[in-house]
């Protein structure tokens, strides 16, 4: 009788484990990965996709004051070299010095107005796909929503998570992503936390084009300096703004190209939304 009684513990210890395990183990649901739209797209941490003024800040400084400004400057400060622009500059050390200045200046004025114009519309100027465009997103799944619901108008839910293939067909609209790289260069989204700011003008983006272009003023001979040479210096600073968005929407495309040149592979596209 003692045996049994100091074995009663360890009987209800195996009974309680045996209960415990007999019961199912709830399953974790993985959160969901958010990826900033226009944001780097490994950066799978964020939780606030508003463009900072400290993001706001890094960006200016490393594109108009660091390192790609100083760079830019040379190369294309080299260029007007070779074709002698300004004529009044010759193709000397001095003439080089010059036009590496007064590009260097400029770049230093485009992105000081773009900063401070930016900063007191509180947008978020970074370009965007057509595909990883949320207003875009958003407009594709309310038009599935839509014909789900006329297909099934007894659907409990008939908006609930689009398909992916469904999604997929943004890759494919042709003209679509043309006129999207072109509305990514006159808008700018506001700083949300969501990153899906309504669209407004690129006010900032123009304030840097003919900030910069004025920028130039000191530096440039008297023939140089009227309003239309002024228009033609914003015009092609301008051009690159156009570059970049043309880049962001076929970087896939352009960097397939590359590769199949190259014969580096291809390049694996990214699911609408940003997601990797």
């Amino acid at each position: 009788m003692p045996t049994l009684l100091s074995s009663l513990p360890l009987f209800v210890l195996l009974a309680v484990t045996a209960s415990v395990c007999a019961q199912p183990l709830p399953m974790l649901q993985p959160k969901p990965v958010q990826v900033c739209p226009g944001a780097f797209p490994t950066d799978l941490t964020a939780t606030d996709c508003r463009y900072k003024a400290k993001q706001r800040t890094l960006d200016f400084v490393a594109g108009s004051v660091t390192d790609q400004a100083i760079l830019g400057a040379a190369i294309f400060g080299l260029g007007a070299q070779i074709i002698q622009s300004p004529s009044e500059w010759k193709r000397t050390w001095d003439g080089y010095g010059r036009r590496v200045g007064s590009r260097y200046t400029q770049a230093v004025g485009k992105g000081a107005a773009q900063y401070l114009v930016g900063l007191i519309l509180n947008d978020d100027p970074r370009f965007l796909a057509y595909r990883d465009d949320p207003g875009v997103v958003r407009r594709r799944r309310d038009a599935i929503c839509a014909m789900t619901a006329r297909a099934a108008p007894d659907m409990a839910a008939p908006c609930a998570n689009p398909s992916q293939e469904s999604l997929e067909s943004l890759t494919h609209d042709g003209w679509q992503r043309f006129g999207h790289a072109w509305y990514d260069v006159i808008t700018v989204r506001r700083s949300t936390i969501q990153g899906d700011g309504r669209r407004i003008p690129a006010l900032s983006r123009f304030a840097g084009e003919f900030g910069g272009a004025y920028a130039g003023y000191p530096w440039y001979p008297a023939a140089e300096n009227t309003f239309p040479q002024v228009g033609e210096r914003a015009a092609g600073a301008f051009g690159t703004a156009v570059l970049q968005s043309f880049y962001t929407e076929y970087k896939p495309e352009i960097t397939n190209l590359l590769g199949a040149i190259f014969r580096r592979g291809s390049q694996p596209k990214s699911s609408p939304g940003g997601q990797p």
